[in-house]
């Protein structure tokens, strides 16, 4: 068989390789950021600079046919049709069997659903609604094998649309067209800018704030601004282009407030680009048509709907993060699965020459439709088919999978504006205690929540009050924040030590997650919310210590008593997911194990700062580990609900140790 690699448009005049490039630059971008590969932290835009380039390319197409009055509708569908559905379901055919094999019961309940929003063009409205949404950054994304179909859906929606109001524009505003378009392009321009931020999921997932991303390109077909007919000009805006999307490649990070206004650099990049290469040619041209990446650009659409699914599959089989093998055969197994899609699925349904007819075209599309959402609702209804396990797998996939949801939350000032210490929750028990005990810390401190509450109902701190000051995310001190925006860190530090600070405070517990003390850009030096400059691991650890040695030594000189938290055990993997993997592959030789991430050596610094200063300790690690061995299972049950904390249920492991630190100081 010959391998005619080629775009679809190369037998066109007016084919333009540099955009099959531009597209090259976009799906790489968005597989290399989907891989966690670091250095393309703003890879997400690529998605942005697809939509540009779509809404320039159909609308180039649309135009064309109602100027020389051939547009019809059916024609106008059945392409799509052949450009999308193909793919498409051979793709969610494949994700179905895996998911079927890897996924469990309410993680393939789950896919059944968004089985089913897929197959009818409404993912994007799906993915919006669910808890906790935020776009590729959720948490559960990792089970979300098909969160990537959100675009195809948005731009479906926009094609539903889009040629109807062409057509109305012909008919009844010919001249005013091109104004027209303008000004619905700004009006959604607009509302994408306040709903990011009022509204941020519905702006990043719906189609009425991403419109103006394909509008963009629409203009440009239109012809709205007049070519450049200078090579100078086209160079000029060639380049500026280039350098505008590799800047937010290279610099937007998943902290980047986005779409909202910065949405605009990547699609005004792109749109210079297209812009540049219509009146002639340029050096940009010239690049974009380099024929690796024009290669890359023409198998666009296949990889980009293989590399998401190949790598969510992989995570979850690996039961965390991909390590730098998996990474690689991710990254090249969806290359070669986009490369055989487009060449053995995608291009026989493509083209005049395609012996697939019209009605043939349609009639398939509807079946495979009815047959997918059939798939999805049966998943959803029976409830990911529990029965696919014996009885002991399916006892241990639910429990551990319930294990997930068992933690309790307090105190909640998850990004909470501080500017003075009446805005922070305070979670107190034994309010009229003469003498308390604050806990002071992120989340490995409300983690112990449901311990100090059976102590102190028990009595067992005797006749002491508690004070529990937390903010997830935030390390306790007060000069340094998290680099996303959002968080309060340095100012909820501040207010919490004037509160430990108070004379009904005889204790103070400071406890912290240590996972930024071994990543990179996590936390950083502050003033007022305000990063003043990025350092090193090694830079923030000796400042973080720095901090906490002040803050002891504060805390100690006014008569108060400090504990400090070693770092609990935490993992290169979800304990739970683990422990469903092992469950279901374990029987086949394919158990995993986790590896605890925690910094021997930032430990040893943290002890050294601590005994120094005068403070005590607590060391969780008294009841989780011996020697260098720690659990984080029983019996093939996770005793965390993540990786990085114990859940709510097996927190009580700690009692002995934590009350006898607690309770060492005599009466």
């Amino acid at each position: 068989m010959r391998i005619a690699f080629k775009s679809a448009l190369s037998r066109s005049d007016k084919y333009r390789p540099d955009l099959d490039g531009l597209r090259g630059i976009a799906v790489l971008s968005v597989l290399l950021f989907h891989a966690k590969i670091a250095a393309v932290s703003g890879g997400f835009v690529g998605v942005d600079i697809f939509f540009v380039i779509s809404g320039y390319l159909i609308t180039s197409i649309i135009a064309r046919d109602i100027a020389l009055e051939r547009f019809s509708f059916v024609a106008f569908y059945e392409r799509r049709a052949r450009r999308i559905f193909p793919a498409l379901f051979v793709v969610l055919f494949f994700s179905t069997i895996s998911a079927a094999a890897l996924f469990a019961p309410n993680d393939l309940s789950a896919y059944g659903k968004a089985l089913t929003a897929t197959t009818t063009f409404v993912s994007n409205i799906y993915f919006a609604l669910q808890p906790g949404a935020r776009g590729y950054f959720d948490r559960a994304s990792g089970s979300q094998a098909l969160l990537h179909t959100w675009s195809l859906s948005v731009e479906e929606q926009f094609y539903l649309l889009f040629p109807v109001l062409l057509l109305l524009l012909a008919k009844w505003a010919k001249e005013e067209t091109r104004g027209f378009l303008l000004c619905v392009t700004i009006v959604s321009f607009l509302i994408n800018i306040w709903a990011t931020q009022y509204v941020p999921i519905g702006a990043f997932y719906i189609l009425v704030p991403r419109a103006w991303e394909l509008l963009t390109g629409s203009l440009l077909a239109m012809k709205t601004v007049p070519p450049l007919n200078r090579r100078i000009y086209r160079e000029i805006a060639g380049v500026v282009g280039l350098g505008l999307i590799a800047w937010t490649l290279f610099q937007f990070t998943e902290g980047t407030t986005f779409p909202g206004l910065l949405a605009l650099l990547p699609c005004l990049g792109a749109g210079l680009i297209i812009y540049s290469g219509e009146s002639g040619p340029s050096i940009t041209k010239a690049i974009l048509s380099f024929r690796p990446l024009v290669f890359v650009g023409v198998i666009s659409y296949s990889l980009y709907l293989w590399h998401w699914p190949i790598i969510v599959f992989s995570t979850y089989f690996c039961a965390g993060d991909l390590n730098g093998i998996w990474r690689v055969v991710a990254i090249v197994g969806s290359v070669l699965m986009a490369f055989i899609s487009f060449e053995f699925i995608e291009r026989p349904f493509r083209g005049r020459d395609s012996a697939i007819t019209r009605r043939r075209m349609f009639s398939l599309g509807f079946a495979a439709s009815l047959l997918s959402i059939a798939a999805g609702l049966a998943i959803y209804l029976y409830h990911g088919f529990p029965g696919r396990y014996d009885e002991r797998t399916r006892e241990l996939v639910i429990r551990n999978t319930d294990r997930k949801e068992d933690y309790l939350e307090v105190c909640p000032n998850w990004k909470r504006e501080i500017n003075s210490i009446d805005d922070i929750t305070f979670c107190e028990m034994g309010a009229d205690a003469s003498k308390k005990i604050m806990f002071f810390g992120d989340s490995h401190v409300q983690q112990l929540y449901p311990l100090l509450r059976k102590l102190y109902d028990d009595g067992g701190l005797r006749g002491r009050g508690v004070v529990l000051a937390v903010a997830n995310g935030c390390a306790p001190v007060e000069h340094m924040n998290h680099v996303n925006r959002g968080f309060h860190c340095d100012s909820f530090a501040t207010y919490a030590m004037m509160r430990a600070e108070e004379d009904d405070i005889d204790t103070v517990f400071i406890g912290f997650n240590t996972s930024w003390a071994f990543c990179k850009d996590v936390i950083c030096p502050s003033v007022l919310g305000k990063c003043v400059r990025r350092c090193s691991v090694a830079e923030i650890r000796r400042e973080f210590l720095q901090e906490l040695s002040a803050q002891i030594h504060e805390l100690k000189a006014r008569g108060k008593r400090v504990i400090v938290e070693l770092p609990f055990p935490m993992y290169d993997k979800s304990i739970p997911d683990l422990e469903v993997r092992n469950a279901v592959f374990g029987r086949f030789g394919l158990s995993g194990v986790a590896t605890d991430l925690t910094s021997p050596s930032f430990r040893d610094q943290l002890l050294t700062v601590v005994e120094s200063e005068g403070a005590d300790v607590f060391d969780p690690r008294v009841s989780l580990c011996v020697k260098q061995s720690c659990i984080s299972q029983v019996n093939g049950v996770s005793i965390y609900r993540d990786a990085y904390h114990i859940a709510a249920s097996q927190i009580g492991i700690l009692e002995n140790n934590f009350k006898q630190v607690l309770l060492i100081r005599p009466e």
